[in-house]
């Protein structure tokens, strides 16, 4: 049987969940943040300790809910896009968007991330 290399999620993954659990106002035990997540003690386990891939996107948005981690954070530790970002992208002007986004230099990002969280905001008011 062939190995299969991409078999751990990310290391700041892991470490933004066991964080969140160590410092967990409840104090929750492995098992009972399972329990919450709808997830087997067994798997967490082997999540916890690198020996599984990053979870499926129901289930970081439980983790996230459980343990008092922002979504956003938690999506991005896991270097997976959350449903609202898939959701965009199944959009008809995702495609020419991306494409234009991909030319921008790395220096002028952060200028359009504040742009675009400016348009965000201007959203909600509406």
């Amino acid at each position: 049987m062939a190995e299969n290399k991409n078999t751990k999620a990310p290391e700041r993954f892991i470490r933004l969940l066991k964080k969140a659990k160590d410092e967990h106002p409840e104090k929750l035990s492995l098992r009972e943040v399972a329990t919450l997540a709808d997830l087997s003690p067994a798997y967490l386990s082997y999540l916890f300790n690198g020996e599984r891939r990053v979870p499926s996107n129901d289930a970081i948005t439980r983790l996230a809910e459980v343990l008092n981690i922002p979504i956003e954070e938690l999506f991005s530790a896991a270097g997976k896009p959350n449903d609202a970002a898939l959701e965009f992208f199944r959009k008809e002007e995702a495609g020419p968007i991306m494409h234009l986004l991909v030319t921008i230099p790395a220096s002028k990002l952060p200028a359009v991330r504040r742009f675009l969280g400016r348009y965000k905001i201007i959203r909600k008011i509406k």
